[in-house]
């Protein structure tokens, strides 16, 4: 066997040395090396277990943040869902409770004539298990239920409901009294005549057996329970897995969330006195009505991966210690082969540092997998939003003339929000691709990309009597094709809302602002009130959807996402009928990226 050469200083001396003379003995020399290798043992063994620790912390807190995400994304889902739902039923409401204001009361009705409404419209609405109207003292006038028009009951038989609201829709508790059933929930409105007399109400019990159908298509986990939860009373109105006893109940909110429609989405962790079961829970605040979405899965069944993922990764530490003791026990007892065994450990270290820069390249594609998961999703609604259109068009064109008018706009309205929806998945990557297209700085003209934009946009609307200005020389060093993303944004929206002035006017400009060049776009176009300014640039955000100025509310959102890359600012200062100015500022010099910060002041 080939031995390594031991180093001078624990060599023993070529020649006898006297008592007492200078140099270190043999076993002086061995017992340091061994103090040396049990030192190491302990150094390494300390730092195996602090790498195992962390990694298993790191495991779990990104299980329970992929959970977090996973549940959050869940309840914007389940919002769209209800919000679609419920404006269904609204929309029914809404037409009962005009023909009854139309013709001033419920007695202006035929023998049966509004039972045979509320029978033609129920089959339309999957969602709701009845339609119902109730004369103003409280008796059922008409239910789509039943077979027969309701009895004629003589006003000392049921107590006057006085009216509460002129306008609106109230989500009731469940079991109301022409609903009967804890098992839906009642959407009522009040009908009042032009004259503002209250003629009665009108409404719809919305089936939570018909929500249990959709969630269960969802393929959610046996344990994973949704909630929606009545924001105003804190009760529970529909609870999924179904269970009947639970609904009605009370369901106290959170305090971060509370009643204020200010907090839109949470996410919990721990228990509850409600469900003592330790689990994370997220909450979705619909924007228009009272209703709370919550969705929660156990910390159990969240942790599940990672309790097996941890449970290698102890093994591996543990047996790494083994090894490792094992080596310096022997390293103990042989001393003079510990050259040999030196290479062992550092051969050993490597490996050790080799699995953890593996694990580290494996949470990284975690992350990055966890990155993609919306820009997925918004690919796979693709094939059904196509279906969805093809069959709408194919039952309009083939079974159109069989259907009355409001068939035939059902059919419209449903295609038109199919496509609708395809331009939000379109503007949701234009979105996404924004955040992840890397930044090739170059020196860029400003003036010269805003005038291709708006000579282009003049050119596709040659009616338009619009004056637009451009400043020379405005310059900047960013990323040309982020900039003319940027420009493209606010010049549209500036030709878009000044639509009605006349003329137009559109002005492109900046100037010196410290150590950044500030930028401005401002038009002449209708404006708005400063209050909503905070919502400008969040994404889905329309100020203007119901004057009839279209668009995705994704536009202002993507500007602010590249002027925020480059290292700047942007904020907006209008008002109603004065048009608007988009204020944003870059870095004069790409080397200045910094993190978003305060608008600055002039």
């Amino acid at each position: 066997m080939e031995h390594s050469r031991l180093p001078e200083s624990v060599l023993p001396p070529s020649q006898p040395t006297a008592p007492g003379a200078d140099g270190p003995t043999p076993a002086h020399s061995l017992r340091w090396l061994r103090l040396a290798i049990w030192g190491t043992f302990a150094l390494l063994a300390t730092l195996i277990i602090a790498v195992t620790t962390s990694l298993v912390s790191y495991d779990r807190d990104q299980a329970l943040r992929r959970s977090e995400s996973e549940l959050l994304n869940l309840t914007r889902v389940l919002e769209e869902h209800i919000a679609r739902t419920f404006g269904e039923a609204e929309g029914a409401i809404n037409e009962i409770a005009g023909l009854v204001a139309m013709r001033g009361g419920i007695d202006a009705f035929g023998p049966g004539e509004l039972q045979a409404l509320l029978h033609q419209r129920v089959p339309h609405l999957p969602e709701a298990e009845t339609l119902f109207v109730e004369r103003e003292d409280g008796r059922l006038a008409a239910d789509a239920n039943s077979d027969t028009a309701a009895p004629d009951e003589t006003a000392t038989d049921k107590v006057a409901m006085p009216p509460v609201l002129k306008d609106g829709f109230d989500i009731g508790s469940p079991g109301h009294p022409q609903v009967g059933s804890r098992v839906s929930t009642p959407l009522t409105r009040q009908i009042f005549d032009a004259a503002g007399k209250y003629l009665g109400t009108a409404g719809a019990a919305i089936s939570h057996a018909y929500f249990g159908a959709v969630y269960r298509e969802a393929g959610l986990s046996d344990r994973d329970t949704i909630l929606v939860i009545h924001a105003t009373r804190q009760m529970v109105l529909i609870h999924h897995p179904q269970k009947d006893a639970v609904v009605g109940t009370p369901a106290p909110l959170p305090a971060a969330l509370g009643a204020s429609p200010g907090v839109r989405s949470l996410v919990l962790t721990g228990s509850n006195e409600a469900d003592p079961t330790e689990s994370i829970r997220a909450y979705r605040r619909l924007a228009d009505r009272p209703l709370i979405v919550a969705a929660s899965r156990p910390v159990e069944d969240a942790l599940a991966d990672f309790y097996v993922h941890r449970q290698y990764v102890v093994a591996a530490a543990a047996l790494m210690l083994t090894l490792l003791g094992s080596l310096a026990f022997s390293l103990h007892r042989f001393a003079n082969l510990r050259d040999a065994e030196r290479e062992a450990l550092a051969e050993l270290n490597a490996s050790l540092e080799e699995r953890v820069r593996q694990r580290t390249e494996e949470l990284e594609q975690s992350n990055r997998e966890l990155l993609s998961f919306s820009y997925s999703i918004s690919h796979d609604l693709r094939a059904p939003l196509r279906a969805i259109n093809g069959f709408a068009h194919a039952l309009a064109e083939d079974y159109g003339e069989r259907l009355d008018a409001t068939g035939r706009d059902y059919i419209a309205r449903l295609s038109r929000a199919s496509l609708r929806m395809g331009e939000l998945i379109d503007a949701l990557l234009k979105l996404a691709s924004v955040s992840r297209q890397a930044l090739k700085i170059t020196p860029t003209d400003v003036s010269a990309i805003a005038r291709e934009i708006l000579d282009e946009m003049a050119a596709t609307t040659p009616e338009r009597l619009v004056q637009y200005h451009v400043e020379d020389e405005l310059l900047i060093d960013a990323d040309p094709t982020l900039i003319r993303n940027a420009l493209q944004n606010l010049l549209g929206n500036a030709w878009k809302f000044s639509r009605d002035s006349r003329p137009s006017i559109i002005q492109v400009g900046g100037r010196p602002h410290g150590e950044e060049q500030l930028f401005y776009v401002t038009d002449n176009g209708i404006g708005f009130d400063m209050a909503h300014a905070g919502k400008l640039f969040e994404p889905f955000q329309q100020l203007h959807a119901r004057s009839g100025f279209e668009g995705s509310g994704i536009g202002l959102a993507s500007v602010r996402r590249i002027i925020e890359r480059h290292g700047g600012t942007i904020w907006a200062e209008s008002a109603p009928g004065a048009g608007t100015t988009i204020f944003f500022t870059l870095p004069r010099s790409p080397a200045i990226v910094r993190r978003p910060r305060a608008r600055p002041t002039d």
